[in-house]
């Protein structure tokens, strides 16, 4: 049984929406982009409504596991935050590049039409020609800085996905001994509280709205990051007329993705 799927084999069999239809549960998943702080809805994301912990499950297990969790070594977590500064420098420099690229067929254009204008003879049109010049000796500069970003990131990408595949084959053989039972205490727990789980996906604009039973739930998600995953297991009690979760950044644990 692996920690990161996304539903119990059992689990799975039974989601439905509970006979008894209790208060509106709203469901919002939204996460502020990094660069210009806008809030991005997360659309078509899974969200489960768990009427038990999950992690507490797990937490348990772990501690009752005859073997310590292989824990993700830290020099490996560093290293990829390396790869993800030099993909930034590589993507930065991907950009100055195209815009260099871009001034570059407008003054060729503009220095064709002078030229069948007959203004080649003058200061404008020489004018234009030195900066086209001068642009595109840099322009050459920004392609040689560009493709040298990328090298130095293919490579450190490459480097730490082998040491990564091999982390990963390792706390997966532990998780496969350490949650063996893990299926078996959903069941038991589901039959215990005469509930089950609830599961749907956002609309477009990052929304979902559940009827469940009255009681403390859960909301769990998760989003996948380029280098890291945003995990949600919200306890929420629900009562009265309506209730609202908001899935962000600030309530979500970062957790690194090998």
């Amino acid at each position: 049984m692996k920690r990161h799927l996304t539903a119990s084999v059992v689990a799975l069999a039974s989601l439905a929406l509970v006979a008894c239809p209790g208060p509106e549960l709203y469901v919002e998943a939204a996460i502020d982009e990094m660069e210009t702080g806008e809030a991005l809805p997360l659309a078509e994301l899974p969200i489960r409504l768990i009427p038990f912990d999950r992690d507490a499950i797990f937490d348990s297990l772990t501690a009752a596991a005859p073997e310590p969790e292989p824990e993700i070594p830290q020099d490996l977590v560093e290293r990829q935050n390396q790869i993800r500064d030099a993909e930034q420098e590589w993507r930065e420099a991907e950009t100055a590049w195209n815009q260099a690229r871009s001034r570059l067929r407008e003054i060729g254009e503009e220095t064709q039409r002078m030229q069948e204008e007959g203004l080649r003879g003058t200061p404008q049109y020489q004018q234009r020609f030195r900066e086209f010049e001068q642009l595109e000796n840099r322009e050459r500069e920004m392609r040689q800085q560009m493709d040298q970003a990328f090298a130095r990131f293919d490579t450190m990408q490459r480097e730490v996905l082998e040491q990564a595949d091999s982390i990963r084959a390792i706390r997966e053989a532990w998780e496969d001994r350490a949650f063996a039972d893990y299926n078996r205490i959903v069941q038991d727990t589901l039959d215990r509280l005469g509930r089950e789980e609830i599961s749907d996906t956002t609309d477009a604009n990052g929304r979902v709205r559940f009827r469940p039973r009255e009681g403390r739930w859960w909301v769990h998600s998760r989003y996948t990051l380029p280098y890291t995953e945003l995990y949600w297991n919200v306890p929420v009690q629900v009562e009265g007329d309506s209730v609202g979760v908001l899935l962000n950044r600030q309530n979500a644990e970062e957790r690194p993705l090998l």
